[in-house]
């Protein structure tokens, strides 16, 4: 496999192996050229190149990495042997670390590898290759040591992140550069721009997709072939990885393309993260990486089959990223890959008009009055079917894909998706609502229920399920209709059939087993009063039957389930309906539509929200003075809780849990974003996971900081996965309410926490930003006086006690628009 590399005064090509990287490098820093032989003139004069900072060598090598190996001694033949126990603001350290300020190379060598002075260094080129290879290793160590392989994958500034780019980033600007660079805490602040001033991520873009072979141990290798076993050459995939770790968590896509002997290039993520592809719509099955193990996949036939890879245990080679994308956008993005049917030049794609009809999934029966969506061009829209179940004039652009979903609780239900052709022209498009087999596991104090008669109400009907030895009641309905859960005569819960749940799970009381084990008696004493031959025994038995029936109505009237919120469907919200009528629900892993809110940010302060009634993903787009637009990223929507705060004798005393949901942007996803001298970089640092915004509130956040211009920001969140508060808090609900630290001179506030009572406090910058945030939507801040502004308050704040080393956010109130 080869790589392309456009220099500022060259273009070359190199092996995409180790060598190859080898190569590229050492010609971007010497303008060697290592396909040579090592003794040849260009590269024994690339080997005594020294530049203007005195930066020497085939790769440019700094005082401190050569020390890091064991080669140079330093300026004052400090070791760190000597600082073991020192403090680190002690005469030594500093000492220490001044000398390799200067790389003028006074100081002594070691002697290892036969290199005792900095001559024998530059006449070596021989050495100095075996010395990049130590120096590749003992960066992989750093990468691993500090799990920042878990960014393998991701997309950071637009440029994706690699084994190999971020090798080359270290080897320019270090561990730290890197670390900031990918927005660790610990490493904010670290230069992410060399002398010369080159930005990290130049290098990671430049050097990425190289295999490092045995940089680590872990590897996958993918190879495309089709139904005959032949290369599938130029074939481009989406390589979906999940990982939850300690700085990363969730999704990536990237983009590859084969070579022509149909291999991906070489993917290498932290281990134990689950890779899948994606191509045509279709997907392969889980491919998780392996700690230690080089592992290769052949995906057969890819184009016509979604069978998955089968795993092998050899080697041979490399990946590339990209954007957060619908699952509709990625469908219309491999089709315009595929080859296209040559059509006339005159043609004009037209409007197709056609009928849908929603038809039971085993039956085929049509379900009257059927509401569902249609996502068309990323919006969403509600239909209703008639009495015959069908939704008649559609009309759609041709050649455009559509997704058909149902009601869901948060995430809408995707239940089929088609293109639009010329042979849907006034026809009706039949699509089947799936059949989903499921088990009930009904369980009282943790216990498992076994061997008791509840009912299952579905469709009009109430249906005796007795539960098995293990609490379990296997039933079959269609998917996202609604059911009821009950003793006889009583429906205690509504739920929705999921097609993502395998098992629903509901907790009930003792009322609830005793109003059944009641019932069951009663029915059973009734059934031998009718087998009763004498009449006395008939009276008897009724009598038997008509007691245990009283005491069954009491309990009954007792009965009720424990609190079970994943399961239980609301009963008062719009979307329930009568007589059986289908309502579904998506748990939240279960895939979403591709509707997506458009957050338009204008400098202003104002905000425009496109397709609003989206749930799918939010994408963010700010324009600046001069109207250029900076999209700042797209993400999924995650369903939480919706909260509501609770006041006592007008005093604050909690929060609690309301009917709706809150959907919510995860804030990691969107940290950094800059162009020229506009753009941010946000870090939240938080206990408590208190990394999520409403999209509204992002888009409030993200419109204000940019406005400013560029700048570093800090602070420790705003609410939880679910929409709370968390435990320190009362008033972080719903992603609206959040905190900053103070803006620091000389971003200080990105080291260490700044008070409103330190000298450090940069009173115009945090001026600016309150302004700001209240021309956004934010019109209230708590905070306290300021000492260098003689106890003068920040614009809009009130003095609130433990605010000294925060600013919060409340009072949100933006200029909304919605189009």
């Amino acid at each position: 496999m080869k790589k392309t590399i456009k220099f500022k005064y060259a273009t070359k090509t190199f092996e995409t192996d180790l060598a190859g990287f080898i190569e590229a490098v050492s010609f971007k820093e010497s303008s060697s050229n290592l396909s040579l032989p090592l003794n040849h003139t260009d590269n024994i004069i690339a080997a005594k190149n020294i530049n203007g900072s005195g930066y020497m060598g085939l790769f440019q090598w700094g005082e401190e990495a050569l020390y890091d190996l064991g080669y140079y001694l330093g300026d004052y033949g400090i070791s760190y042997k000597d600082l073991a126990g020192v403090d680190k603001n002690s005469e030594l350290s500093k000492r220490w670390q001044s000398q390799f300020d200067s790389h003028n190379w006074v100081g002594r060598w070691s002697g290892k590898r036969g290199i005792n002075s900095k001559s024998d260094f530059l006449n070596n080129p021989a050495i100095q290759y075996e010395i990049i290879k130590e120096w590749i290793s003992h960066l992989c160590r750093q990468i691993r040591n500090n799990n920042l392989n878990e960014y393998f994958g991701k997309t950071i500034q637009g440029v994706e992140v690699t084994e190999s780019g971020a090798i080359a980033g270290m080897h320019l600007v270090g561990i730290g550069g890197l670390g900031a660079f990918l927005g660790i805490p610990k490493f904010q602040g670290s230069k992410q721009i060399d002398g010369n001033g080159t930005h990290i991520s130049k290098y990671i873009e430049m050097f990425n997709h190289f295999d490092l072979e045995n940089c680590c141990q872990r590897k996958i290798y993918i190879g495309l072939t089709d139904a005959e076993k032949n290369a599938l050459a130029n074939k481009e995939v989406i390589v979906v990885s999940r990982y939850d770790g300690k700085y990363v968590s969730g999704e990536t896509r990237v983009k590859l393309k084969s070579d022509e002997q149909g291999n991906l290039p070489v993917i290498v993520r932290h281990p134990n993260t689950e890779i899948k592809i994606l191509a045509d719509g279709k997907e392969s099955n889980s491919i998780v990486q392996k700690a230690n193990e080089k592992q290769r996949a052949t995906l057969s036939d890819f184009p016509i089959s979604s069978y998955a890879a089968t795993l092998e245990t050899e080697s041979t080679p490399q990946p590339k990223p990209q954007t957060n994308k619908t699952p509709q956008e990625l469908r219309s993005e491999q089709s315009q890959t595929m080859p296209s049917t040559p059509v006339e030049h005159s043609r004009i794609l037209r409007d197709i008009p056609f009928n849908i009809q929603i038809v039971e999934g085993d039956s085929g029966r049509p379900i009257p009055n059927m509401t569902f969506f249609l996502t068309y061009k990323g919006n969403i829209k509600k239909h209703t079917a008639d009495g015959t179940g069908t939704r008649k004039g559609v009309i759609a652009e041709e050649g455009q894909d559509i997704e058909l979903s149902v009601e869901g609780d948060g995430h809408k239900q995707v239940i089929h998706h088609f293109k639009v052709d010329a042979a849907l022209n006034n026809q009706t498009l039949k699509v089947r609502l799936p059949v989903h087999s499921f088990s009930i596991r009904v369980t009282q104090n943790g216990q498992r229920v076994a061997n008791t008669l509840f009912s299952i109400f579905y469709r009009g009907r109430e249906i005796p399920k007795r539960t098995n030895a293990s609490g379990i009641i296997t039933v079959k309905m269609l998917t996202g209709f609604v059911f009821g859960f009950g003793v006889k005569g009583k429906s205690l819960v509504l739920s929705r059939v999921e097609k993502s749940a395998a098992i629903k799970g509901f907790i009930v009381n003792a009322s609830a087993v005793k109003a059944s084990k009641l019932n069951e008696t009663a029915d059973e004493q009734r059934k031998r009063q009718q087998e009763a031959e004498t009449a006395k025994l008939q009276q008897q038995q009724k009598e038997a039957a008509e007691k245990k029936e009283k005491e069954a109505e009491e309990e009954r009237k007792k009965a009720k389930t424990e609190a079970d919120k994943n399961n239980q469907a609301r009963q008062n919200n719009g979307y329930t309906q009568n007589g059986g009528r289908p309502i579904t629900i998506v748990s939240r892993q279960a895939p979403v539509t591709s509707d997506t809110t458009r957050y338009h940010i204008y400098h202003n302060g104002k905000i425009k929200r496109e397709n609003k009634a989206a749930t799918g993903y939010a994408e963010f787009i700010y324009y600046d003075q001069q109207g250029n637009a900076h999209n700042l990223g797209k993400s999924r929507f995650i369903v939480g809780k919706k909260y509501e705060l609770v006041y006592k004798n007008g005093k604050l005393t909690g929060n609690r849990v309301i009917a709706g949901k809150t959907y919510l942007i995860d804030q990691r996803l969107h940290s950094s974003y800059r162009k020229n001298n506009i753009g941010y970089s946000w870090v939240i640092v938080s206990n408590e996971g208190r990394y999520y915004l409403s999209g509204l509130s992002l888009a409030s956040i993200l419109g204000a900081m940019c406005s400013i211009g560029y700048g570093e920001y800090h602070g420790s969140g705003f609410s939880t996965k679910d929409g709370s508060s968390g435990v320190e808090s009362k008033t972080h609900i719903n992603g609206i309410n959040g905190d900053f630290r103070y803006l620091g001179t000389n971003n200080s506030h990105m080291v260490a926490t700044v008070h409103t009572t330190y000298n450090n406090f940069d009173w115009d910058t945090n001026v600016r930003f309150i302004e700001t945030l209240h021309r956004f939507g934010y019109k209230q801040f708590l905070s306290r006086p300021v000492s260098i502004k003689n106890g003068q308050m920040l614009p809009y704040s009130s003095s609130v006690i433990n605010h000294h080393h925060h600013v919060h956010l409340q009072g949100f109130s933006p200029k909304i628009e919605d189009i």
